[in-house]
This record gives structure tokens, sequence and C-alpha cells, in this order.
């Protein structure tokens, strides 16, 4: 949880930040900077990446509740 002081804070925020910086151009930068020489990540991925994060900040927030916590 680090920055935040109490689950509340967690569970409001969280999903903000996801939004702002789970991007297809952060996940085209990150890939393509790990890419073997000459290659680079395909188009399909970053649409599918895209597609698989859309508006999935409450989500990944309500897994790990259910991951961390009885």
């Amino acid at each position: 949880m680090g920055k935040y002081a109490s689950w509340n804070d967690l569970e409001k925020n969280v999903p903000v930040a996801y939004q702002e910086k789970a991007t297809p151009e952060a996940f085209r930068t990150g890939m393509n900077g790990i890419a073997p020489s000459g290659l680079k990540v395909k188009e399909g991925r970053v649409s599918h990446y895209r597609d698989g994060v859309d508006g999935k900040g409450p989500v990944m927030v309500s897994g790990y509740k259910r991951a961390m916590f009885e």
C-alpha cells in the first residue's frame, strides 16, 4: 500500500492512477524497450492490452482486496 494512509485512500486513488498510467502507449514503450534487436511489439498486442485495461482500475482493487484480506 506504501503511499496510501488507509484502505479508503487506496480504493479511491488507485483506479485513477492505474487508468492514467496503464495506457497503450506505456505498454508499447515498455515492450519496445525490451524487444530483441530489430523487432517491435505487434499492434494487435497493443490493442489487446488497451481492451484489457480500459476501466479495470476498480476491478484490480477489488481483486487485490479479495487476494489479501479475509
